[in-house]
Order: C-alpha cells, then sequence, then structure tokens
C-alpha cells in the first residue's frame, strides 16, 4: 500500500466530491428567460422567474417541470437532548416519524397537496450521538458513513429533492456547528424563534459555550466541526446535497439546520451549492443571519417559528406554480 493510500482518511472523498469540478448547460435558463421576456418586462415574474431559471439550469432542461419530487426527512437522536435544552424529545420524534408513515401528520397533507413522496430516514434513533459538550458527536468513520446515507435520498432519480430533519437538540446543534464555521458568540447563533423560553436559551448558549472550548483547535475544517457538534441527520443532508450536484438534481433547503448543513458543504467550496435554494426563512433569527452567510435568498418568508420539512415541501408547490407558465412550451 502506498504512503498515500496508508494515509487517506475517510474525509477524503467527501472533500474530492464537494470539489468536484461540475459543468451546467446554461441553454435551458437562457430558454426560460427569454420565454419570460416574451410574456413581459423585465423582472414582472420577480422570484417565480428567478426559480424557473434555476430549475431550468439544474434539471438541465427547457421547460422546467416537477413530475418527481421527493421530501426526504432525516431524524435524528442527541446526547445532549438529555440536557434540558430542548422543548421536544426523542419520544416525540418517534411520534412525528410515526405519524408521517400513517399519513396522519400536518406535513403528510402538504406534501400529498403538492405531489411531493415523502422518504423518511431513521437514524440509529436508539443510538443518540454523544453529547458534543464532552466528546466528538461522532467518529470521522461514523461521520463519513452518514454522509454517504445521504446519498439514498437521489434513489427514484427525484427531479427535485426537498430536505427535513426531525429530532430533540437538533438546532442547539447546528447553533453549535454555525459558531464553528463562522464565529460569533454562541448566544448569536442560538437565538430561537419567539416560543422558546429564555432559560431554555440560556442553557443552550451554555452548552455551546462548553462544547466549543472542548474542541478547541480542531474545529477550523468544517468536516471535523461536523463531525465534533452535528449530528447525523445535518451529516446525512450534507450527503444529499452533494449527491444532488452530480446529478444535476436542484435541491430545496428547509429550516435553520439544513442552512447550517449547506453551510458546511459552502465552506468546503462556495460553488458546490450553487443547485441548492432556501425554500423560507423561519421566525428563527439565526437562520436568516446563516442564509446572509452562505448568500442565499429564501424562495418566501412563510415565518414559520421553525423548519420540520414544512418549509421545503410548502416551496416545492411555489416552484411548480414558477413551472406553470411554461407548460405547453415546446422541449428544447
Amino acid at each position: 500500500m502506498s504512503d498515500a493510500a496508508s494515509s487517506a482518511t475517510p474525509f477524503d472523498d467527501v472533500r474530492d466530491l464537494a470539489m468536484r469540478d461540475v459543468q451546467r448547460d446554461r441553454a435551458p435558463a437562457d430558454s426560460v428567460r427569454e420565454a419570460l421576456l416574451g410574456m413581459g418586462r423585465e423582472g414582472d415574474f420577480g422570484r417565480l422567474g428567478e426559480a424557473a431559471e434555476w430549475l431550468a439550469l439544474w434539471q438541465g432542461r427547457f421547460p422546467p417541470r416537477i413530475e418527481n419530487a421527493t421530501l426526504a426527512l432525516f431524524a435524528g437522536s442527541h446526547g445532549i437532548s438529555d440536557e434540558k435544552i430542548t422543548l421536544s424529545s426523542d419520544d416525540s420524534t418517534r411520534t412525528k416519524v410515526e405519524a408521517m408513515r400513517a399519513g396522519t401528520a400536518p406535513l403528510s397533507a402538504i406534501a400529498s397537496q403538492v405531489g411531493a413522496n415523502i422518504r423518511i430516514f431513521e437514524l440509529a434513533l436508539d443510538q443518540p450521538t454523544s453529547d458534543f459538550s464532552e466528546s466528538p458527536a461522532m467518529s470521522e468513520r461514523e461521520c463519513a458513513a452518514t454522509i454517504a446515507y445521504g446519498f439514498e435520498a437521489l434513489e427514484g432519480q427525484p427531479d427535485v429533492l426537498a430536505l427535513g430533519v426531525i429530532g430533540a437538540g437538533i438546532g442547539t446543534s447546528a447553533a453549535a456547528v454555525a459558531c464553528a464555521l463562522y464565529g460569533g458568540t454562541p448566544n448569536y447563533w442560538v437565538r430561537p424563534g419567539p416560543l422558546t423560553p429564555k432559560d431554555v436559551s440560556a442553557a443552550r448558549t451554555e452548552l455551546v459555550n462548553k462544547a466549543l472550548a472542548t474542541h478547541r483547535g480542531h474545529l477550523d475544517d468544517p468536516l471535523e466541526a461536523l463531525r465534533c457538534l452535528g449530528g447525523r441527520e445535518l451529516a446525512a443532508c450534507v450527503g444529499a446535497i452533494l449527491a444532488a450536484r452530480i446529478q444535476s438534481v436542484p435541491v430545496v433547503l428547509d429550516g435553520f439546520a439544513t442552512t447550517i448543513a449547506a453551510g458546511v458543504v459552502h465552506a468546503i467550496n462556495p460553488a458546490a451549492v450553487a443547485h441548492v435554494l432556501p425554500g423560507h426563512v423561519t421566525k428563527r433569527p439565526a437562520h436568516e443571519a446563516a442564509l446572509e452567510r452562505i448568500g442565499m435568498r429564501p424562495l418566501l418568508p412563510f415565518e414559520f417559528n421553525t423548519g420540520g420539512g414544512m418549509g421545503s415541501a410548502a416551496a416545492v408547490g411555489v416552484l411548480k406554480t414558477a413551472c406553470a407558465p411554461f407548460l405547453g412550451q415546446p422541449s428544447g
């Protein structure tokens, strides 16, 4: 075995995938622009027109259309969920998963309405990640394997992939990763939505401060930040985003956590998230701040309190509306 092979790490393949050059033919997007100009004046279709161009570019076809949308939901559990920093619990995560599998959850109805196929990925719910304030949440091998598992969201060859995450402690974990990626104080990134009690926010801030001290000196690499402070759901989202780029599938983000997953990819290679669109922005101030860091504008301000897949699912319906003006247009 060569020295290079023996020194390879599980993250090397992830970095190579993120850095891979992906070229797109702009002709389909240009066709959208020309068609829109034929329907009105410059800018008449606003964000809908921009979204249609983006879809056409990454689908590689004109007219753009959504016929096989997938909503991928990654459900994870965290060792920190025992630290009284969450309003949820692992039991409620399982209840949500069961309701979605039974088709009785509100999200099930939204996905059905917009024609998105829900795929639920349970990420070892009975084996929470380690408490990241005391030790790395995952080993490098486990984190890399979970990133690879995220590739499975692309099975079935969707023409658009909407992401969502559920689980207790996810927001705090994402805030910790945001601190590693972007700096700033923990209370800036922990900033909650309007319904979170002050004592819970304070406990989250204290926990993230402790975690940053524990892992000081090991957080400059975005993948190391992910494995030390993140969760399996974030790692799986990273994998789904990377695989979707290679397969030319446009990706719709949901809330703060999925945005931070995109931020990990962006930190490795800013060009590797050109196929990603935030479906919405929540009421969580840190969500808007994270979008600013990666230079993205949300499709719509739905003002949900959180993510959980509702925003990305609803955005699929908006994207179908963006495609509507081109129905009946000859393919080019």
